[in-house]
């Protein structure tokens, strides 16, 4: 249940909606945001960070190929019930694909002595664009005792797809910034697995590598979501993302260290999470891998009590 760091976005507790006035608050949190983005995106300096032959998939930086499949368990608190999520997500340089397909590769058709260069629009998109989408099919097992209808109920179906773009606006040995939009769409098969509503999220992170030791990584993350359409509750909510990765045994295992911070302006909620995950290479060459993230969430406003994800990714170039 990461928030967007890596790979995905915490799903979001239904809470009631109480909206007083928050409107003018979410128009300037929108509009800051906004700002944010765009200053990092058009003023700052772009520099070409140096090509890392990482497979892990653990530097949201590197803009790769990448297709993950993973399937995660969350308990509500208070034994309300279950979640089981399975989600298929890849990732792309954008523009990289349709270059491959017409033969560019670095400055030339169809040859290679163009190398890192550039003249090929579509190549040279890839070095500075990310692009990712993912999809889900879950299962919501809600236990309601003394209520109507008694004992469990289970829903199960599409959840809510969602899009993203990143942008390397900036990379030295020391700092890389990497702002973007997300976008998720109302695409639930049922009200009960999905927000309800088309939401933007404009979100920036920042990538420090070696600030924990050499093979490591600090890449803390803020985003902004609220609606744009759609008849669910209104949203309007920050998510903070501290986000720790150590790689181990030259690359054969990582450790993540994944704490979460969700602020709910709509409603005056706080919830938080933490997870840890633990990675390793299946074929280290092919960039195939696979991982366990134990997490659990703390406060009285968390969306869940603990949580499990098991996945399997594959990395290429």
């Amino acid at each position: 249940m990461k928030l967007f760091a890596t790979t995905r976005s915490l799903p979001l507790p239904k809470w009631p909606s109480s909206s007083t006035g928050g409107a003018g608050l979410k128009k300037s949190i929108v509009a800051c945001t906004a700002c944010t983005c765009l200053l990092l995106l058009f003023l700052a300096s772009p520099t070409q960070a140096l090509a890392q032959k990482d497979n892990t998939g653990t530097n949201p930086a590197n803009f790769t190929y990448d297709f993950r499949l993973y399937t995660e368990m969350a308990q509500f608190k208070n034994n309300g019930g279950s979640l089981l999520t399975t989600t298929a997500e890849f990732r792309w340089p954008l523009g990289r694909d349709v270059a491959n397909l017409l033969g560019q590769e670095g400055g030339k058709e169809g040859g290679k002595e163009g190398g890192e260069k550039g003249g090929s629009l579509f190549y040279d998109m890839g070095k500075k664009f990310g692009a990712r989408f993912r999809a889900r099919y879950q299962n919501l097992s809600v236990d309601t005792p003394g209520a109507v209808p008694f004992g469990t109920s289970d829903v199960s179906g599409i959840g809510d797809f969602d899009a993203r773009i990143l942008y390397l606006a900036y990379a030295s040995k020391n700092l890389i910034l990497v702002p973007g939009l997300e976008a998720f769409f109302d695409t639930a098969s049922n009200d009960a697995l999905g927000a309800g509503t088309t939401r933007l999220g404009p979100v920036v992170f920042a990538v420090f590598p070696g600030i924990l030791g050499g093979h490591s990584l600090f890449a803390p993350g803020y985003q902004y979501v609220f609606d744009i359409s759609g008849d669910g509750p209104d949203v309007s909510r920050s998510q903070i993302d501290l986000y720790f990765v150590w790689l181990l045994a030259k690359g054969k295992n990582w450790l993540i260290v994944d704490p979460q911070i969700v602020l709910d302006h709509e409603n005056s909620k706080e919830a938080m999470t933490v997870e840890a995950e633990w990675g390793f290479m299946i074929v280290p060459k092919s960039g195939i891998s696979g991982w366990l993230r134990p997490g659990a969430g703390i406060g009285t406003d968390r969306p869940y009590s603990w949580n499990f994800e098991v996945g399997l990714k594959f990395v290429w170039r």
